[in-house]
């Protein structure tokens, strides 16, 4: 199947919340593999360093007990949960165990659907592949500039753009049947290159 041009949020067959509350199981579930993050965005908590340590806030890689645990407690809702979602602030590639995480939400029955969101500048092939192995549902994606110099600019890491786009294409021409989705802020980029980023 083709690329095609989507928006961010899929719509379509949703559930109207305000049809089916209180929930007795939530739909979807975060837990963040790792709250920190290997870019300093300014958009992000991560790229905010003083003011989490002001909030206290842990910051670091979730330990596979605690995740274990975590999922092992989705036995006490009735139902299955809709979506794991395992990111949220952090780079969930950070984490070594990502690909255990998502092989023992699988196997615990209790998650219907698994995704996670990346920058991609950890997801090389000897990472990404495990991931897909362990039958990970959606990687999205989000690519923080066309150049080293925007990423710099963006996301306060020296990145090598290059690098970044064989992960996406190996991870692409990977797949089996995860879907990827590849994002990028409007905001940063310009009319000629919307056409490389669609490339």
């Amino acid at each position: 199947m083709k690329a095609q041009i989507k928006p961010r949020i899929n719509l379509e067959g949703r559930t109207k919340l305000e049809t089916v509350i209180p929930l007795e199981t939530p739909f979807v579930v975060f837990v963040d593999p790792s709250s920190g993050c290997n870019f300093k965005c300014t958009y992000c908590p991560t790229g905010h360093l003083d003011l989490i340590k002001k909030t206290g806030r842990y910051q670091g890689i979730l330990k596979f007990d605690l995740y274990k645990k975590i999922i092992d407690d989705l036995n006490d809702f009735q139902k299955n949960i809709k979506v794991l979602r395992l990111y949220k602030d952090g780079e969930p590639f950070l984490n070594k165990n990502l690909d255990k995480m998502i092989q023992y939400a699988k196997d615990s029955k209790k998650v219907d659907y698994i995704d996670t969101t990346t920058n991609a500048a950890l997801m090389t092939p000897e990472r990404a592949g495990p991931v897909l192995d362990a039958g990970i549902d959606k990687i999205n994606i989000s690519i923080d500039g066309m150049n080293n110099k925007t990423y710099l600019e963006f996301t306060k890491a020296k990145v090598d753009f290059e690098k970044i786009v064989n992960n996406v294409k190996w991870v692409y021409d990977n797949k089996g049947h995860t879907e990827i989705v590849v994002k990028i802020p409007g905001d940063i980029i310009n009319d000629s290159d919307k056409k490389l980023f669609y490339e």
